[in-house]
């Protein structure tokens, strides 16, 4: 249940299971080094595997890689994604001017179903073609031939609120979350606040209604709150490096209406 709008969010910014799986390989490796280790020392590539369930090879190699690196890697390695680079880098699929050539789909030498053959895994020719026009990155042409529009792989429709909400919103909660699951510490004493005031059973035609107040309140209670941790920016100290971000999170939700 807790994954699936994840994985709407995520499918809209063009990341499928592989690149989220891999990104999830790295982010367990990453935590499990950092906060497993004993007497400050990052944990061995050992107990890494045994409490991840992820082979010692392939810990290695996340290990040695970097964190930061994986993450946009992992991205760029979609099947779509290599597609549309390899379109705009290989020569036999470029035009004299070193562009993306217009391609038929599936005749002449070098045509789009060769393209995808060579670049696209196992994913059919025709599922390839619905894919990149669903997200704005080709254009099919009168003829048939298709045409490129974009070399990389971010749909049309997708603006920094959902790259925001990915990053940022989602992060935090589930930061919050992580830090009040710790066994050590006790709840309402030194755990972090969080809670969730919901009803069931409100009939869809007064939505707009509570929406548009709860959009006014969050505002005001969000507003008042960053006015007064500003005040608290001001009197730290710039070159003080022991510092961090603090905020709240305010959020209007509705399950089973329809998006």
């Amino acid at each position: 249940m807790a994954l699936k709008p994840i994985a709407k969010a995520l499918l809209r910014v063009g990341i499928g299971y592989k690149e989220f799986s891999g990104m999830a390989k790295a982010a367990f490796v990453h935590v499990a080094a950092e906060d497993y280790g004993v007497r400050g020392r990052e944990t061995n590539s050992s107990r890494i595997a045994v409490m991840t369930g992820i082979t010692r090879k392939e810990v290695k190699k996340i290990r040695e890689s970097g964190y930061e690196v994986l993450m946009a890697d992992f991205i760029r390695e979609s099947p779509a994604s290599v597609v549309l680079d390899k379109w705009h880098s290989d020569p036999n699929f470029l035009n004299s001017l070193g562009q993306a050539r217009i391609l038929d789909y599936d005749s002449g030498q070098y045509s789009f179903c060769d393209l995808v053959a060579a670049y696209g895994g196992d994913v059919p020719p025709g599922a390839m073609r619905t894919e990149l026009k669903r997200i704005g990155a080709v254009k099919i042409l009168p003829d048939g031939k298709i045409k490129a529009t974009k070399s990389y792989f971010i749909p049309d429709g997708v603006d920094d609120r959902l790259l925001i909400g990915l990053q940022d919103n989602i992060a935090s909660v589930a930061s919050t979350v992580a830090f009040n699951c710790d066994p050590k510490r006790v709840v309402g004493v030194d755990t972090r606040y969080n809670s969730v005031s919901s009803v069931d059973g409100i009939d869809e035609q007064f939505l707009p209604e509570i929406h548009a107040h709860a959009r006014s309140e969050l505002f005001l209670l969000g507003d008042s709150f960053s006015k007064y941790l500003n005040e608290y920016k001001d009197r730290s100290d710039p070159e003080n490096s022991d510092q961090c971000q603090i905020g709240i999170g305010l959020y209007y939700y509705e399950l089973g209406t329809e998006e």
